[in-house]
């Protein structure tokens, strides 16, 4: 067994540490990334004033869950929408096969929601789901998934093509949209708890192709 004091680093070797740390590029979006909220922290999610919440989440007692909550009108807090620039969340979504983001939604407030994921590619490209995802206010968990192919997704803003704009995302956000897709959301007085949000593949042949193609542009690159 090792003493404690074979462990030790020096000042050197700790700069030499730090350097080698800082050098490591940042994981990019996977398969399989989750935030479930159980670290009872915001886990990077901001915008409509977002609290961890530390039980009442899908699995009842002990599972956290995020609450965002919105004033409506207009300015800062108006929209009821939440969004994550984190690099586990960014990235080149279409050589990393994801095809989807799911999540389970509980609608805290009286009117019913419309909520929509959103990619951003730098300031003035968006894409949201062309379609919305109902939520109901009748105080129960729902879960929904995104789909993130081209058929399901509108671009609102920018001049970007689907590809283009998915190969590079660097913000994601869900939101309340109602009526047709827009750029900018729709304001609401309103609140909503999120959990389990997760970048998966789609079900079926075309989830799993997507995955090949996506491993298959990886090492290419290496």
């Amino acid at each position: 067994m090792r003493s404690r004091s074979s462990l030790s680093v020096g000042p050197c070797g700790a700069a030499a540490a730090i350097v080698v740390m800082a050098s490591l590029p940042a994981q990019a979006i996977v398969i399989g990334t989750l935030d479930n909220f159980q670290d009872l922290t915001t886990q990077g999610w901001e915008g409509a004033a977002p609290v961890n919440q530390p039980s009442g989440g899908p699995a009842g007692v002990g599972d956290a869950f995020l609450q965002i909550t919105s004033t409506g009108g207009n300015g800062p807090g108006s929209r009821l929408a939440t969004d994550n620039s984190a690099p586990r969340w960014t990235g080149d979504y279409l050589s990393a096969g994801v095809t989807a983001i799911e999540a389970d939604f509980l609608n805290l407030g009286t009117t019913t929601l419309e909520m929509r994921i959103v990619v951003f590619h730098g300031s003035i490209n968006r894409f949201t789901s062309t379609v919305a995802d109902v939520v109901p206010a009748d105080g129960a968990w729902h879960h929904m998934v995104f789909a993130l192919d081209a058929g399901s997704l509108t671009r609102v803003l920018g001049t970007d093509t689907y590809e283009q704009a998915l190969s590079s995302v660097d913000n994601l956000m869900l939101r309340h949209n109602s009526g047709s897709p827009s750029a900018g959301g729709t304001p609401i007085a309103s609140s909503l708890g999120i959990d389990n949000i997760q970048a998966v593949p789609a079900p079926g042949p075309a989830g799993l192709l997507a995955v090949a193609v996506g491993a298959l542009s990886r090492r290419r690159r290496r």
